[in-house]
């Protein structure tokens, strides 16, 4: 008897790798958030009193969040590269950027 053809035998052998550094850029992404988790205990125990220590905190996070985007971006345009790392940790600064920037607006509109 024949044996059919699967039709699933669509592979392509690469020497594509993970990056090491778009993977640590992915792990350092989740800094930003911890530093909100972070501001918002101090803001608590400081019952909304400790704007200048909440404020040190967010630009520091901000300034994270663009250094991992950058690194990011920077290993996801690289050749022979799985990309998917470096895209999800860009994917996830995006997301503290917009976070953080939108603390820092609501801020200074007085809401």
């Amino acid at each position: 008897m024949r044996r059919r053809a699967r039709a699933d035998k669509n592979y392509k052998f690469t020497e594509k790798r993970h990056s090491g550094v778009g993977t640590m850029a992915f792990v350092l992404s989740f800094v930003p958030m911890l530093l909100f988790f972070y501001a918002v205990y101090i803001s608590f125990l400081r019952e909304g009193q400790a704007p200048e220590k909440i404020g040190c905190v967010g630009i520091g996070a901000v300034v994270f969040a663009f250094l991992t985007l950058y690194v990011s971006v920077r290993e996801a345009r690289k050749e022979n590269v799985i990309k998917r790392v470096p895209v999800a940790g860009a994917v996830m600064s995006v997301m503290m950027l917009a976070g953080w920037i939108t603390v820092y607006v609501l801020g200074w509109v007085g809401l």
